[in-house]
């Protein structure tokens, strides 16, 4: 990792910490440890977190694909309903003024 990478990143982990209430007790650590135990720290953490991501990520996966593709079949929907409304409505006067 660079150093302007490194100074970016802790820029901002340090600027979120000092944001968020519930993070601020962390500020000493940083200052006390360094970013890169914290980081060091961040990675067991995840790892620990990983098998419970996997077992979960399927199902979540499936929820979430469900709720796109219905997302997507209503705006597809009302772009049909709109163009059909405008084909009927438009040309359907012409129609019937033209019949005797």
């Amino acid at each position: 990792m660079g150093r302007r990478a490194l100074v970016a990143l802790t820029a901002v982990i340090v600027t979120l910490m000092a944001c968020n209430p519930l993070l601020a007790p962390l500020l000493p650590v940083v200052d006390a440890l360094g970013l890169d135990v914290l980081v060091l720290l961040m990675g067991v953490q995840a790892m620990a977190l990983l098998p419970w991501v996997r077992l979960h990520a399927g199902r979540i996966a499936r929820v979430a694909a469900r709720l796109l593709l219905g997302a997507l079949t209503g705006a597809i929907a009302g772009f049909i309903g709109g163009y059909l409304r405008q084909l009927v409505f438009g040309t359907g006067a012409r129609w019937t003024r033209a019949r005797p």
